[in-house]
């Protein structure tokens, strides 16, 4: 990041917001290019139960999804809340697997229920997309296109 460009953060959840996001990822595209390193964005997505929970649960959700989004990450992985109920995921490949690996820690630390506030619990539905640097796409917005068109339950 150069000192003219500002790191955003989401104040709820304390991830990279989209536009930071988007400068994160070419910056890595960046290097994966000189370092012929391959890299997979994840766009995460949550079904519309959240829209039956009020606010102040909503948000308490959103933080508990950082959280477990955070709780499996490397070092080298940035994660950041686009918007609403939506996530994302940029990280180097490190084997062939290694994608398939990710998906499925993510879901199943996802699936757990979320405990609200009024001591009741909801269960999201995880929709994750892929998009693989440089067989999909070798620039943010072509990663992006590809992640979200393509989301999985």
């Amino acid at each position: 990041m150069t000192l003219n460009q500002k790191e955003s953060f989401c104040s709820l959840t304390g991830l990279p917001d989209a536009a930071t996001f988007a400068e994160q990822t070419e910056q890595l595209l960046s290097f994966c290019t000189r370092t012929h390193a391959k890299a997979v964005m994840l766009i995460i997505s949550f079904d519309s139960k959240v829209n039956e929970i009020n606010s102040q649960q909503n948000d308490l959700a959103l933080k508990a999804i950082a959280e477990r989004l955070l709780s499996k990450a490397r070092d080298a992985d940035i994660y950041a809340h686009l918007d609403g109920m939506n996530f994302a995921n940029l990280t180097v490949k490190t084997s062939e697997d290694h994608v398939s690996i990710l998906v499925e820690k993510l879901k199943n630390e996802l699936a757990e229920p979320i405990q609200l506030m009024d001591g009741s619990s909801i269960k999201l539905n995880t929709k994750v997309g892929i998009a693989e640097f440089p067989e999909q796409g070798t620039s943010y917005k072509e990663l992006f296109e590809v992640a979200s068109s393509h989301r999985h339950d």
